[in-house]
């Protein structure tokens, strides 16, 4: 996309969505540029799946439009995926390229007709451009983009002969994903697209979407997604959008910064109309000054009153353990898990500890809640033992959410449980769990996804057990909700295993990294970062045939050759070059670090705080230095890795 023109392709004007006396959002104004990576973030219900409807014309909005420039096709996977199941796969994907497979059978066409009539110059131009346009438009590449993707969505060339109508309602999803990126629309809408989609697949998608030729609007919960492809933040929330530029992270940034800014703003102001009203209070009665205080009341009325940021209702976990575990928690020892007829995983030897944070990932299907359920001793070892440590509390949370009682209600749920608990405390902790008064009242099976899973993680957080097993407690849960989690794991006292693959969940908890492949496990000490580091040195290894070993002889032979005069010269004199880009840029994040600071300063000044007019193009003052801010700090990381490779 280097060097191509950008342009604003579509664009929101005034929209707004009611539903009934309901307005869901109003006054939404937008624009996306050709290029554009934006991730449409906000609270489960506030109508981002609707704003999307509007956008691709399966819905009209109740006031405004979305407007598109001419020729601008907008991409998006409905609920039906419109495949053919009397196809097979690979017939299916190739029908993208119908008009370009008809212009190649033309082209063949012309080729018999040329060999008839070599003399016809007319033809021979005409063939020419005609091969030309089909080079252009992927004549020659297009079979490999359909392998490539098919591959990269875990569909293997002996399966691409399948019939569509023998496929799982998973992998008709996950082709009718392929086939939409195949064809390549300029404007490219996704819905949630890393749900129910692999480690491997969904880095893999990632690579694709960052170089994909058009521009992407996704809505995820998917922070580790988000901030890894998207460049502009969409927020909706409170029946309005706003935009951030930045990844997700500079965006919660962003976002806290805004808030804290407002809210300072907003406490100061009330100390001074606090001053002025006992000022007021005191000299209105007495003659000398009241003018004095009426003109203060004046002076009082016409101020524009500063709101404080309004706060969304936030779930409250807390994980605290009655009594401490043995240091050794779990020992596995040559263990096999499966089931009667088929062992999932083999050879799985390690050791939890107290207090450690270990994440099991790997494909779908392979025997990671398999694993759990055999802790839990719902299923018996196929080979090998475990060993649990003295004194081991262990609390499960179930992904099918199978340990609540679908004809019970909320509260019953939670007091069957506990008792002696009063009622007033079981109804409080509810509420922290953001169930209102009408939602305890309600059985379990009438609840949706999201709320059977914040009752589960209720009923755990009360029985107060030194370890926790949770397979995928991410799922069903909002951005919002998912990072409270994060941070109430984080603060737990006792120890946690856990299944997922949530990459951004992983990252912030895990010191330890369980990958099941190929029906083994492997053992990783550190995050999902450090895994990933890890893997990909691993294939570098691989693919050039040198091990660890032969790859640290090779970089001590290079290092340990003598250099020619010349040679030293000229590498001393790009590590001087090195030295001065790494003083330049340590002098300029300095510089911007320091605008930075003054244009905050100025923001918490109560006058310019109060008007959104004069906050507004400070707060994106701010964000330019921000971001100028963070390239700086990236060439600075750049240039010191180079330097690294002198000393």
């Amino acid at each position: 996309m280097l060097g191509e023109e950008i342009m604003i392709i579509a664009q929101g004007h005034d929209l707004e969505q009611q539903f009934g006396a309901n307005t869901l959002f109003k006054n939404v104004n937008f624009s996306i540029d050709s290029n554009a990576r934006i991730g449409l973030v906000g609270p489960n219900g506030v109508g981002k799946t609707t704003l999307l409807k509007i956008m691709t014309g399966q819905q009209e909005p109740t006031h405004g439009e979305f407007t598109t420039n001419k020729g601008i096709q907008v991409g998006y996977i409905a609920q039906e995926n419109a495949l053919d199941e009397d196809k097979t796969i690979w017939d299916e994907m190739e029908e993208v390229f119908t008009p370009l497979i008809n212009k190649g059978k033309k082209l063949e066409e012309m080729q018999m007709q040329i060999a008839d009539h070599p003399e016809d110059q007319e033809l021979l131009k005409k063939y020419d451009q005609m091969q030309f346009d089909f080079e252009q438009e992927g004549g020659y590449t297009y079979q490999s983009d359909i392998k490539s993707i098919l591959n990269g969505f875990k569909f293997p060339e002996n399966t691409w002969q399948k019939m569509i109508g023998s496929l799982s309602g998973g992998e008709k999803t996950r082709l009718a994903f392929v086939k939409l990126l195949l064809k390549k629309p300029p404007l490219l809408l996704l819905d949630e697209p890393t749900n129910y989609l692999d480690l491997d697949t969904l880095d893999w998608l990632e690579g694709f979407l960052k170089n994909y030729s058009g521009a992407i609007l996704v809505v995820s919960h998917d922070q580790y997604f988000l901030d890894h492809l998207a460049t502009q933040i969409f927020e909706l929330q409170f029946g309005k959008l706003t935009a951030f530029t930045g990844n997700y992270s500079q965006y919660v940034a962003e976002r806290e910064l805004r808030d804290e800014t407002q809210q300072a703003a907003y406490e100061k102001q009330q100390e001074e109309i606090k001053k002025d009203q006992e000022f007021i209070q005191k000299n209105m009665v007495r003659a000398s000054t009241t003018k004095r205080a009426q003109s203060r009341q004046k002076k009082l009325d016409k101020i524009e009153r500063i709101t404080p940021p309004k706060s969304k209702s936030k779930v409250k976990i807390h994980f605290t353990s009655e009594r401490p575990s043995g240091k050794e928690v779990l020992i596995f020892n040559d263990l096999s898990v499966g089931y009667p007829d088929k062992t999932m995983i083999s050879n799985i030897s390690f050791q939890i500890n107290k207090g450690d944070r270990v994440a099991v990932i790997g494909p779908n299907g392979i025997g990671k809640s398999t694993l759990l359920k055999t802790i839990m001793k719902q299923l018996t070892p196929k080979k090998g033992s475990i060993k649990y440590g003295a004194s081991l509390d262990i609390g499960y949370y179930d992904q099918e959410l199978q340990g609540l009682d679908p004809s019970k209600t909320v509260i019953d749920t939670v007091w069957d449980r506990h008792k002696t608990m009063p009622e007033r405390d079981v109804r409080s902790i509810l509420a922290s769990f953001l169930f209102t008064a009408k939602d305890i009242d309600k059985t379990v099976g009438q609840l949706s996804g999201g709320q059977k899973a914040r009752l589960t993680l209720t009923v755990l957080s009360l029985e107060h057990d030194n370890f926790l097993l949770m397979d995928e407690p991410t799922n069903h849960l909002d951005i919002d909700a998912k990072e409270v989690l994060e941070q109430a794991l984080q603060d737990y006292d006792g120890t946690l295993l856990f299944v997922s693959h949530d990459r951004y969940f992983i990252n912030k908890l895990a010191n330890k990294i369980v990958v099941f492949e190929n029906g083994h496990a492997k053992v990783y000490d550190g995050n999902y970062s450090y895994y990933l580091d890890e893997k990909a040195k691993q294939e570098a290894a691989a693919s050039t045939n040198l091990n660890d070993n032969e790859a640290d002889i090779t970089v001590k032979q290079v290092s340990e050759q003598k250099l020619s005069y010349q040679e030293q010269k000229q590498r001393d004199s790009q590590k001087r070059k090195l030295q001065r880009a790494v003083d330049n840029a340590e002098k300029q994040i300095d510089e911007l670090e320091k605008q930075a600071s003054e244009i905050q300063d100025e923001m918490a000044n109560p006058e310019i705080a109060s008007s959104f007019d004069k906050l507004g193009p400070l707060q994106e003052k701010l964000t330019k230095v921000q971001n100028k801010i963070d390239q700086a700090n990236e060439e600075w990381e750049n240039v010191m890795l180079e330097l690294e490779e002198f000393e």
